[in-house]
């Protein structure tokens, strides 16, 4: 592997990028790097890990902050520079290791950025990376990750602080997956861009490096506000799974109107969740002089500390930070977290600026950062409003449902949900279930046979309950209307068995415990419905590989997925396109939730016994296969 001290490692680098059609001076294509799909930002640091040096200061042997020692440097920018968009140069002055960073610039303001090549592929599949930056001019930073051509790649969105200039590490969480399954065994080029909205753009860039990872998925969910919802509701849900979260504070908003009191606080703390400070401020942290930031900062923390609470980490107030502010933060707070919009690696390098994701985002980017993360063991953090009714969402809160559903997704995906402090401590790593699907294939019944009843009717119609057995439930129905036909599954846990529109017929499943349900059924004209509980027998099991393809909705199993698996899924109609995924042992996940065409790879969580429901207005192809 080069790590820029291997005196053949430019020419080498030279022979891969003749190889991807480039040049040092020019690159063919090379402001296609941010698709319109990727400069969709969600949500509208520092080290645990080596020295965590103030600015300009060195921990020996040429090593500033935030350049670090850990884990094995990919790129120090001390040989030869190449150009990915705009202009690249050597910066002796601002080096973080050795005798020069790089500078990225673009007076024009398009786009600036380089390319790292290594001429023999490296491996990251067990491994995150992290780079130290310095953005003069910058407020998006995207790095590409080739593996091992720009059909298959992995990228970055970091958006930076308007205020702020300085240096700091930055954690590269994958954001988008925009093509075909990368194969990070074979990462062939990391691309490190910037953009600036148009205006000139200047940045710094030094310290590429990787860091092992860990051997799980992460998320935290930082509860902002200390809302009586998050007391009444979310405590009680998440210890129902023995998950604990963190509580963003405003220690002026303790006992007000609709928030936690000092009892309910400790009490949450006692059951191992995190209290953070979320300062009251009148003008941004960055306007104020640096000795009034850090009045805030300390007054606020210590203002919770009186209540017998710890304070070891900060929700940075409107994500509003500079340079200074940063420094202030490392000094007072164990941890901070403002908006990034991407996951970070796992765990940090940079523990004072860790990027979380607006929770309510749940359809527009929380799910996929969960996806993301359980693919690549990385950590997403999830900040959560105001839990509320459904009737009274608005931008600022969350509505129960979509609340649940987030737990939910967690859940299915097998996320290890943790807290800042075991960022902190090393306590992470969490005891799982070790045992592999793959080494007790059920070879007799799965399921007994279990209830069926038949349904019809026209038109919207709540219908009498009935039973139904643990198991799987399978819909077959058809409709014979215009408009939309919408029949959800409600009882202990509500499912949707069809959504689709038209004079329509298809299938679906669902998996369900024993209980007592209902069918609520919008419709437009006659429809009909019978639902099943077949016995699921271990000779009925399909292995992977498996192609199926179809028009409409329907499903595909049972299923046997010794390990986590991937798809690849075409669709080719107009309207909605919905891939849910079903396990025997009652879990759920959202694999896909489009409208229109899709062309696409995901992952999915579930092993053992499974079932894969689409939702689909058009034709549909599946490819299901190991991950």
């Amino acid at each position: 592997m080069d790590n820029g001290t291997n005196p053949d490692h430019g020419s080498s680098r030279r022979r891969m990028l003749a190889a991807l059609g480039a040049t040092s001076a020019t690159v063919a294509g090379c402001l296609d790097f941010l698709s319109d799909e990727e400069s969709d930002g969600e949500n509208g640091d520092d080290s645990g890990n080596g020295s965590e040096n103030g600015e300009g200061e060195s921990d020996g042997g040429g090593v500033q902050w935030p350049a670090i020692d850990d884990g094995e440097l990919l790129e120090d920018f001390e040989g030869d520079l190449y150009q990915r968009a705009g202009e690249v140069s050597a910066a002796p002055d601002e080096a973080r290791r050795g005798s020069q960073a790089a500078l990225i610039e673009d007076e024009s303001g398009e786009a600036a950025g380089l390319s790292v090549y290594f001429s023999d592929a490296i491996d990251l599949t067990d491994s995150d990376v992290s780079v130290a930056v310095k953005p003069e001019s910058a407020n998006r930073i995207v790095v590409e990750f080739i593996a091992p051509d720009r059909g298959h790649r992995l990228t970055t969105v970091r958006l930076v602080p308007g205020e702020y200039t300085g240096w700091f590490r930055l954690d590269c969480g994958y954001e988008h997956k925009p093509a075909d399954d990368p194969d990070m065994s074979e990462v062939s080029a990391i691309n490190i861009l910037a953009t600036n909205d148009g205006r000139p753009i200047k940045m710094f860039i030094d310290d590429l490096r990787q860091t092992e990872s860990v051997d799980n998925g992460k998320a935290i969910l930082m509860f902002h506000g200390a809302f009586d919802s998050h007391y009444d509701i979310a405590a009680e849900m998440l210890e129902e799974r023995g998950w604990a979260g963190a509580v963003a504070v405003n220690p002026d908003a303790i006992g007000a109107d609709n928030r936690m009191d000092v009892e309910e606080l400790r009490e949450v703390q006692d059951r191992g969740w995190d209290i953070c400070s979320n300062p009251p401020v009148n003008s941004p942290l960055p306007e104020m002089p640096e000795d009034r930031q850090r009045t805030v900062l300390e007054n606020a923390k210590g203002a919770i500390e009186r209540h017998d609470l710890e304070a070891r980490h900060l929700l940075v107030p409107d994500d509003r930070m500079d340079q200074t502010t940063h420094e202030i933060v490392r000094d007072v707070h164990e941890t901070a977290f403002l908006s990034g919009s991407c996951p970070s690696i796992m765990p940090p390098t940079a523990r004072h600026m860790i990027s979380h994701i607006w929770g309510p985002a749940l359809h527009s980017g929380v799910r996929r950062h969960i996806n993301l993360v359980d693919q690549y063991n990385q950590l997403t953090v999830v900040r959560v409003p105001h839990i509320v009714d459904e009737e009274d969402v608005d931008a600022g809160r969350i509505s129960l449902d979509d609340f649940e559903h987030l737990l939910n997704h967690i859940e299915h995906r097998g996320l290890d949900v943790i807290t800042p402090s075991d960022l902190v401590d090393g306590t992470y790593e969490r005891d799982g279930d070790d045992e592999d699907a793959g080494d007790d294939r059920p070879d007799g019944t799965i399921f007994e046979a279990g209830q069926s009843h038949e349904f019809s009717g026209s038109g919207s119609k709540t219908t009498s309950t009935f039973e139904l057995d643990d198991g799987v439930a399978i819909a077959s129905f058809s409709h014979d209307g215009d408009d939309e036909f919408a029949v959800e599954l409600a009882g202990d846990g509500d499912d949707v068995l069809a959504t689709t529109a038209g004079n329509t017929a298809g299938e679906s499943i669902a998996s369900v415990e024993a209980g007592t349900y209902r069918l609520e059924i919008d419709a437009d004209g006659e429809w009909s419905l019978d639902l099943s509980q077949p016995e699921v027998h271990g000779d009925d099991l399909e292995e992977l590989p498996v192609e199926k393809s179809g028009t409409g909705s329907s499903f595909v199993g049972p299923l046997w997925a010794p390990d986590d698996g991937s798809l690849t899924l075409t669709h080719d109609g107009d309207g909605e396109f919905v891939v849910d995924g079903y396990g025997a042992d009652g879990s759920r996940e959202s694999i896909v939730n489009k409208s229109g065409s899709f062309d696409n790879s995901r992952s999915f969580a579930a092993s053992g016994t499974v079932w894969i429901n689409i939702e689909a207005d058009g034709d549909w192809t599946l490819e299901a296969d190991e991950g």
